[in-house]
């Protein structure tokens, strides 16, 4: 079985993709980094799609929307491709062209998330989180799961704990994963946040004897990335501090932090981040930045039923302090995802069934 998978050169949906090919060792996969002439050439391929995505379309028509939109070296890695059993993309952008090679290769097609303006109603399968379903009625294409597909599993953490504790020598203390987000128009970690961070790590660390390994994002504001940099890098109790584009000697300093950590605390801004530490089997805390008052966001509702089955335990900056005691010191093991498991097991039931 072939899997081609289709790229808009975005981590988080690269990822996604990722966690689901990994778990079918048993196919053949390549991935294609989809380019576009110009983005309103990719917002006119999703609008027809949009109307005529339903309805049979000549192969000669196919070549030249194709053609026409994508650049010449994406258009020709595609149609260099020949042949293929399932295409599979995440986000909206990398939709209309799912679409469109699933007719030209006569592929089940297959989509993470929900695509704008699309759609799900045109493809094989689509794979949705919690936020994103809508209406009582399920539809038989559609896959449900609580967050997004990732490549994170207790298993293949477990399986890299001990070779980097010996490869950073590490001792055997309480260590602290902060993974820390960026901006979005809901919330977003200001320079007061960071400080009230920083105080917090270095008095849990002391208190506690605790490692803090940190990793900021690509949408970590500058001004909080460097605070955080100048305050925890520095310090013998903080093992790690990982900044997207710096070189490391780590090969994935980001999952490195997901398996030596015992208890991981993510800004909730980044619902994929929380999905991925929401896979790892460790405690998780969501940390929330977001004033109390303000509408929530959908990602929210997740949360919500996240803590409600002892996946995740959400709170503010003023409660983080003992919420880490409690996560370090309690015996209940914690409830992994398992939304990568759900999704593979909806593409090999596509495929049984024709």
């Amino acid at each position: 079985m072939k899997v081609i998978i289709l790229s808009d050169n975005k981590p988080g949906h690269y990822k996604q993709s990722l966690g689901i090919v990994e778990k079918l060792p048993e196919c053949q996969t390549e991935w294609l980094e989809v380019a576009f002439r110009q983005k309103w050439r990719d917002n006119l391929s999703r609008l027809f799609m949009c109307i005529f995505g339903g309805m049979p379309l000549p192969t000669s028509l196919v070549h030249t929307l194709l053609r026409w939109s994508l650049t010449s070296e994406s258009y020709r890695a595609l149609i260099d491709l020949q042949t293929a059993d399932i295409i599979l993309s995440t986000g909206s952008s990398v939709a209309a062209v799912n679409l469109l090679l699933g007719r030209l290769f006569s592929a089940k097609t297959v989509t993470c998330r929900r695509p704008s303006p699309l759609g799900v109603r045109n493809f094989d399968l689509a794979i949705l989180p919690m936020f994103s379903w809508h209406g009582k009625r399920h539809k038989q294409n559609v896959c449900q799961t609580v967050g997004v597909p990732n490549p994170i599993s207790p298993d293949m953490l477990n399986a890299k704990r001990k070779r980097l504790r010996q490869a950073l020598n590490l001792h055997n203390r309480p260590r602290i994963g902060l993974l820390i987000g960026g901006a979005d128009p809901h919330e977003t970690i200001t320079i007061a946040d960071a400080e009230q961070l920083s105080e917090m790590c270095a008095a849990v660390a002391t208190e506690m004897d605790a490692q803090i390994l940190v990793t900021t994002s690509r949408r970590t504001p500058p001004d909080v990335a460097e605070h955080l940099a100048s305050t925890l890098k520095n310090n013998a109790w903080c093992r790690l501090f990982i900044e997207p584009n710096t070189p490391s000697e780590l090969k994935d300093p980001y999952q490195a932090i997901l398996a030596l950590s015992d208890l991981l605390i993510v800004t909730a801004d980044s619902f994929s981040m929380v999905c991925e530490a929401a896979s790892s089997g460790h405690p998780v805390i969501v940390l929330t930045l977001s004033d109390e008052n303000v509408r929530k966001p959908k990602r929210y509702t997740v949360y919500q039923y996240m803590e409600q089955h002892a996946i995740v335990n959400r709170c503010g900056l003023d409660g983080l302090k003992q919420e880490i005691v409690d996560g370090l010191t309690s015996r209940e093991p914690s409830t992994p995802l398992q939304d990568t498991e759900t999704a593979v097991h909806a593409i090999r039931c596509l495929m049984e069934n024709g």
